[in-house]
């Protein structure tokens, strides 16, 4: 599960996020000088943090593999096509 590919998924899930919920926090505002900063911050950051506790239930962009499919990938067999798919 706490693969590269995961972690690069997760972090970029978590910048989104992080993103996302800055841009929300500030459109809030009427006027750029009424921004709270420490809100903006630390309400991101929050998502941020949640975003990457929700990964650990699962990304669809970065598939866990089985032991076998692990073994398959290693010895190099997970692109042979002569063999027969797992089941």
């Amino acid at each position: 599960m706490f693969t590269r590919i995961w972690f690069a998924a997760a972090l970029t899930r978590a910048l989104r996020t992080l993103a996302q919920t800055a841009v929300a926090l500030i459109g809030t505002t009427s006027v750029i000088e009424g921004v709270d900063w420490r809100v903006v911050a630390s309400g991101s950051i929050l998502a941020a943090g949640l975003s990457m506790l929700t990964s650990l239930a699962g990304l669809p962009e970065a598939p866990t593999l089985t032991p076998l499919e692990r073994e398959a990938d290693a010895q190099g067999w997970a692109n042979d096509r002569s063999l027969p798919p797992y089941v």
